[in-house]
């Protein structure tokens, strides 16, 4: 009886050792199933480069990334329907640095600071004007740049360098043809250059009109980095005063409405009013403009095509002629209701890393990495791809040095002001409003927004801090030549 009570006690010792076996084995391959981090984001060339980092980085982790593109019109408002309904729908969320302060402040993303500090994520490579003005608040980083969409200026160099143009345009307005030093300077070559069939361009003579400038002035973002980030501060105005209240309606920023619509619009192609970056690229690429206005540079990879397809052709770019420049980035962070916020925010810091930023920029994209742009040694023989690096840089640490990190940066309605931005901006150059109608009515909808005067949150700016545009002028030594 003994003896057959102790075989049965082993032989259910030896099945309970099997059954834990087997869920052992079954655990193991059930944590050995890749995890799948979803990423929102906007479609276009630069998202496409990411496919081939997300397969390295699979390889690499055995994480997984899915990733979704999404119009940038429909991105914001997507992710914040999301974020509000807790949904779980995306793990990395992307953010334009506009959008920042209310992401932020809505607790839609996660702090990544202690991952980075474990990880040994080194954040002083980043450049450290897009760190303040995209990825911290209140002391916390809650976001990497992904690319850089700061703003410069493209212009056809081989007009600009042409001996007669250029006496031409110096007796007409009295000094030298060049990257523009100012906005008037750019609306005196947007004016010289404007020219009708019949006249002469580079001696010869134009079969169809030419034009002086290419404006993004259609119902989009654009038009908001152009005049409301780019050419009214530079003017003195600005969105948000330093005691909180809308400068909108302000003489200057008024003016500057007005110096776009009666300037630079005129001497644009049709359809300027329902143009973004998308027209003004290949409005430059079919040989129709001289410059374009204020624009993002990491447009560089399609607008050096030009060279190819308008015969004699050379582009340049150059910075704007103040520190008021659009200082921006689409950057990725982990949504607050990520199902895998570890694995998303490995994710976050390898697209950020120098070593896949290095990849991104052969394929095309400008990175906000600053040991990047200043190796002059890996950007040789890829002007294609990175020939605007050096004019990146010099706008980076310029706005750096100045310290221009404008007040809409810190106010938590930054992404809704942005937003009437867009419509208030429409109105006025599309003549549905005067300047100074839309202008009105747009300072009542951002206070309306903030529900009175709007916080402006920067005391890690320092006591009385106040952001002023400064003007410099282009290093044009730095030219990447073909």
């Amino acid at each position: 009886m003994v003896r057959m009570l102790k075989h049965e006690f082993m032989a259910s010792i030896a099945r309970l050792a099997v059954v834990v076996a087997l869920l052992a084995a079954f655990s193991g391959r059930a944590r050995a199933e890749p995890v799948t981090v979803t990423w929102a984001t906007l479609g276009g060339f630069y998202t496409d480069l990411m496919q081939d980092l997300a397969a390295k980085f699979e390889k690499q982790t055995g994480i997984h990334v899915k990733i979704l593109s999404i119009d940038l019109a429909q991105l914001y408002e997507k992710q914040i329907i999301e974020a509000v309904g807790g949904t779980g729908a995306y793990d990395v969320i992307t953010y334009a640095s506009q959008w920042k302060p209310e992401y932020v402040s809505a607790g839609w993303l996660l702090p990544l600071d202690d991952q980075m500090k474990a990880a040994g994520f080194d954040l002083n490579d980043i450049a450290p004007a897009l760190v303040d003005t995209s990825n911290r608040w209140q002391g916390k980083t809650y976001g990497l740049p992904y690319y850089t969409y700061t703003m410069g200026q493209f212009f056809r160099m081989d007009l600009f360098e042409d001996a007669g143009e250029k006496a031409a345009f110096k007796a007409k307005y009295g000094h030298e043809l060049g990257a523009p030093k100012s906005y008037e300077e750019m609306a005196q070559i947007a004016e010289f250059f404007h020219r009708k069939p019949g006249q002469k361009l580079k001696g010869q003579t134009l079969s169809k009109e030419f034009y002086g400038i290419g404006v993004m002035a259609g119902r989009f973002n654009h038009i908001v980095d152009e005049i409301a980030f780019s050419l009214a501060p530079a003017m003195g105005g600005s969105i948000i005063r330093d005691d909180g209240k809308p400068g909108v309606a302000d003489p200057a920023f008024v003016g500057a409405v007005k110096f776009y619509v009666e300037k630079l619009l005129p001497h644009a192609p049709p359809g300027a009013t329902t143009s973004g970056y998308d027209e003004v690229i290949a409005q430059m690429r079919q040989g129709l403009i001289a410059q374009t206005g204020p624009m993002y540079l990491d447009q560089w990879p399609n607008a050096v095509k030009t060279e190819k397809e308008v015969p004699g052709s050379e582009i340049g770019a150059c910075t704007l002629p103040y520190s008021a420049t659009l200082v921006g980035a689409f950057n990725i962070g982990v949504a607050k209701d990520s199902r895998y916020p570890k694995e998303a925010g490995q994710w976050v810091m390898y697209v950020a890393s120098a070593a896949a930023q290095r990849q991104f920029a052969l394929g095309g994209g400008s990175t906000a990495v600053v040991s990047i742009l200043k190796d002059t040694a890996f950007q040789k023989g890829h002007r294609d791809t990175m020939g605007h690096f050096p004019v990146l840089l010099q706008a980076l640490q310029h706005t750096e040095k100045a310290r221009f990190y404008p007040n809409i940066y810190y106010v938590a309605q930054s992404g809704k002001i942005n937003e009437e931005l867009i419509s208030a901006l429409s109105a006025a150059v599309s003549k549905q409003m005067t300047p100074e109608e839309a202008m009105k009515d747009l300072a009542q909808k951002i206070t309306q927004h903030c529900g009175g005067v709007c916080k402006v949150q920067n005391a890690h700016l320092g006591q009385g801090f106040s952001p002023k545009a400064q003007p410099y002028t282009f290093d044009p030594s730095t030219w990447v030549r073909m």
